[in-house]
């Protein structure tokens, strides 16, 4: 697959997205930090932006949203007061819990197009696609250093 059909492709999954994330009452980006945190309790602002590869400002920004919106609560670290600890409200479970998957059910529908052995087959390729991006990404950003 060319870089442009893949860009394409991650366009027609977001467009997808899109509306079914703005009935949740928050943006895309406020979405991805709510998923991840779903999942991850607990986390700092810096891991939050790591893992999802967002700047630190877009995180920033996002969570001060949230807050607001009652959907995040951002605490200081005791051990380390120069960090924030997040964690995910009750409210915002409850704001993204239709939303959540919704990614997932997308692209299991566009699969369904191939047979369990090609979809398997896709996962598995895709994996290891993923890993050699990080694999290439650290490397890249061990040069610069």
């Amino acid at each position: 697959m060319e870089f442009y059909s893949l860009n394409l492709f991650m366009r027609y999954a977001k467009d997808y997205g899109h509306r079914r994330i703005r009935d949740a009452g928050v943006t895309d980006t406020e979405h991805k930090l709510c998923v991840y945190l779903c999942f991850h309790s607990e986390v700092s602002q810096e891991a939050v932006a790591n893992a999802l590869k967002i700047d630190k400002t877009t995180v920033a920004k996002a969570l001060l949203a949230l807050e607001k919106k009652d959907l995040v609560r951002r605490e200081r670290n005791p051990v380390n007061r120069r960090q924030y600890i997040l964690t995910l409200t009750e409210k915002g479970r409850d704001a993204i819990s239709d939303s959540l998957h919704i990614y997932d059910s997308w692209l299991d529908r566009v699969k369904s197009c191939l047979s369990e052995q090609e979809q398997r087959q896709f996962d598995e390729m895709c994996a290891r696609m993923l890993e050699s991006a990080k694999k290439l990404s650290e490397e890249t950003q061990n040069e610069q250093l």
